[in-house]
């Protein structure tokens, strides 16, 4: 019996499919390429982590010109449906430099538009934080950002935003989704932006909004003003060099060179497989200025500026890069030492994911302050950041190892506030005449050694993400008794929500449902496993864990975690094959 993904197929070979995507699609048979119809057409992007993700190119399951048609109409009719006065309030629209971005953010644009929405876009491509941050300074009901943000560059996506400033929760990407099954992509009414505009529905957001971002950038990441730093960036051939360099100007730093083959924005990212700051690969060319300079701070964001990667001098006389956890626990750290004395108490708060470094919660117990765990991703933390905010706590700084982090009145990860943030920290070490890996000495010895890693695994095609969830369901019907030679003593679940720790199994309900498992050892070495809800590989991240101790026995301390985070590491690798 032929696939249904064939019939789907054959449809998109015709009228009213527009004559690019029908000749893609008939290449595919021409070619007998059975495996990639099934690909692409035997399943469709469901609206889930924060929107729509995947390869471009002709299908339902791939990003294109259609599926975010379907996407943008189905957003606006679970507003129409479910929240009066949304469209009238409106959505802001803005799109990166990715293939086909400006494109898609015009059928996103028109769609709404079409549909009865106010849209708000941006007349140049942005970092993504300039939409989350336009829908809070703006009163707009919901955001739109066309961008795949650090992903390989055959990606794209469509990242949703609510009024609040956050990615969207339930119910509404339910709401979403359901729209969605009922649509057919071909046949979705589209405007287009002459029509809009003169229909009253489209407002063009310009440099008066770029202007505010920068201002309140500005205003909320320099709260010690310190700026004799040198500073080498890079924004990896994204969007980050025209709002960081603006920003820079305007917060008083003035030494700072970009690196000049990734300083323009394109589609090709200056040459690199991925614009994502987490792969030492992108580093080559920012590092070797760095050296050539001599700077005390080297800044990288990713693609869509809103993750950051840090590198700092070593006493070798040369650069580290800086793991995501690193990152956070220095900008938290500098953030509550920042703070008027009254503010640290427990209600002032920090958040991090489940998946980050124990350190956080460390770090606030050292200063009083509160802390929180949330799920993986942005949606979570921003959220319920500003859950508490409305009850009168004062949010702090949210962070996830991936290099995302927050603060301030945003409910996102905003990667040009960290930029300027980390320039100051660079500045303020500098002026105490201490190093940046110093200020991590003092950390670690006042809350304890944390050292963190990750593996990974691809699955892609059809069958990769029922590859996954088997890899998953064995860990769980069979959980490891040991892992790198240290007994494990907890297993958490956190789709089954219980926890079993020394063989005793109870509820935990602390957190929503999740596909991970977490082993915790004797030793307090730690992993977790999860599928990625962005790309189509299984992740597995870890952390080695000692007690606080005095400064001059932190660098013995780091040695042996790093033995031990090794061997962690590996064994994590064999637990993700198939």
């Amino acid at each position: 019996m032929e696939h249904p993904a064939f019939s789907i197929a054959r449809r998109w070979t015709q009228a009213p499919f527009d004559a690019e995507t029908r000749a893609e699609v008939q290449h595919l048979f021409d070619t007998q390429a059975s495996d990639e119809i099934i690909n692409r057409f035997g399943s469709a992007l469901v609206f889930g982590t924060a929107g729509l993700r995947g390869v471009m190119g002709a299908g339902t399951a791939m990003m294109n010109r259609y599926t975010i048609a379907k996407a943008a109409r189905a957003l606006a009719d679970a507003l129409n449906a479910h929240y009066p006065g949304a469209a009238e309030r409106g959505v802001v629209v803005g799109f990166d430099c990715r293939r086909h971005s400006a494109h898609f953010a015009e059928v996103t644009a028109g769609v709404l538009a079409a549909a009865g929405v106010k849209v708000m876009c941006y007349d140049r491509l942005t970092p993504t934080n300039l939409v989350p941050a336009a829908v809070r300074r703006l009163g707009a009901f919901a955001g739109i950002m066309i961008t795949s943000s650090h992903n390989p560059k055959k990606y794209n996506g469509f990242k949703a935003f609510w009024s609040n400033g956050a990615q969207i929760v339930a119910p509404v990407d339910q709401q979403v989704s359901q729209c969605m099954a009922t649509l057919d992509e071909s046949a979705i009414p589209c405007w287009s932006l002459e029509e809009a505009q003169a229909k009253g529905r489209l407002i063009v957001l310009g440099q008066e909004a770029i202007d505010a971002y920068v201002a309140w950038t500005v205003a909320t990441a320099t709260p010690r003003q310190h700026t004799d730093v040198k500073v080498v960036y890079t924004p990896l051939g994204g969007t980050g060099w025209s709002i960081c360099q603006a920003a820079f100007a305007k917060a008083g730093f003035t030494q700072v060179q970009v690196v000049a083959e990734e300083r323009e924005p394109g589609p090709d990212f200056a040459g690199l497989d991925a614009p994502n700051p987490e792969v030492r690969e992108t580093w080559t060319r920012a590092l070797a200025l760095a050296t050539q300079t001599g700077a005390d701070i080297v800044l990288a964001n990713d693609g869509d500026a809103d993750r950051l990667g840090v590198a700092v001098p070593t006493p070798a006389g040369d650069y580290q890069i800086l793991t995501g956890n690193q990152i956070g626990a220095a900008m938290l750290t500098y953030l509550i030492q920042a703070l008027p004395p009254e503010q640290v108490n427990p209600k002032t708060f920090a958040i991090c994911s489940v998946v980050s470094s124990p350190l956080t919660r460390a770090i606030c117990e050292v200063f009083g302050i509160s802390f929180q765990e949330t799920l993986t991703g942005f949606k979570w933390m921003g959220n319920a950041a500003e859950a508490r905010v409305q009850r009168g706590e004062h949010f702090l700084f949210a962070y996830e190892e991936a290099f995302g982090f927050t603060f301030g009145d945003s409910r996102d990860k905003d990667g040009v506030t960290a930029v300027l943030l980390w320039a100051e920290i660079a500045a303020w070490c500098k002026d105490r005449g201490i190093a940046v890996l110093d200020f991590l000495t003092e950390i670690y010895a006042r809350a304890g050694v944390h050292l963190e890693g990750a593996a990974e695994r691809y699955y892609e095609g059809h069958t990769g993400q029922d590859t996954m969830a088997a890899i998953l369901a064995k860990l769980r019907q069979t959980p490891p008794t040991s892992i790198a030679g240290q007994a494990v003593v907890k297993v958490r679940d956190l789709l089954q929500r219980r926890v079993t720790i020394n063989g005793e199994c109870q509820p935990d309900t602390a957190l929503p449902p999740q596909d991970m498992l977490s082993f915790t050892m004797a030793d307090g070495s730690w992993i977790a496993i999860r599928p990625s809800g962005t790309e189509p590989k299984i992740k597995a991240y870890v952390g080695v864990v000692m007690p606080p101790m005095g400064q001059a026995a932190v660098a013995a301390a780091l040695a042996d975690a790093s033995g031990a985070l090794q061997a962690l590491v590996d064994a994590a690798s064999v637990m993700l094959a198939a």
